[in-house]
């Protein structure tokens, strides 16, 4: 999903790029280029996992339920805990 934003930006930016006599355009490539930029910079080092609601929520449930039965959640674990719940919460806020 996000290479295939990625992608659609660059390909903007070519086709943008082929119009450069345009003051417009030449705004626009300018937007194009710095959006690449920043999604290049915001995902480098990172792992994107692509989970649907009901998945997410499944694997957030296993976890918590595997907290219950031991005393302490590897702090790896309860990293991925809060990291699925505050993205749950995120999608929750934009369809409410």
């Amino acid at each position: 999903m996000l290479k295939d934003y990625h992608d659609w930006l660059e390909s903007e930016l070519k086709l943008l790029g082929n119009a450069s006599h345009h003051a417009y355009s030449f705004g626009q490539a300018n937007m194009a280029k710095r959006a690449i930029e920043r999604l290049d910079a915001t995902l480098a080092k990172k792992v994107v996992v692509v989970l649907d609601d009901a998945e997410a929520r499944g694997i957030l449930t296993a976890i918590e339920m595997l907290e219950e039965g031991t005393t302490a959640l590897d702090p790896a674990l309860a990293n991925l805990r809060e990291k699925i719940r505050v993205a749950l919460e995120e999608l929750a806020r934009q369809y409410d």
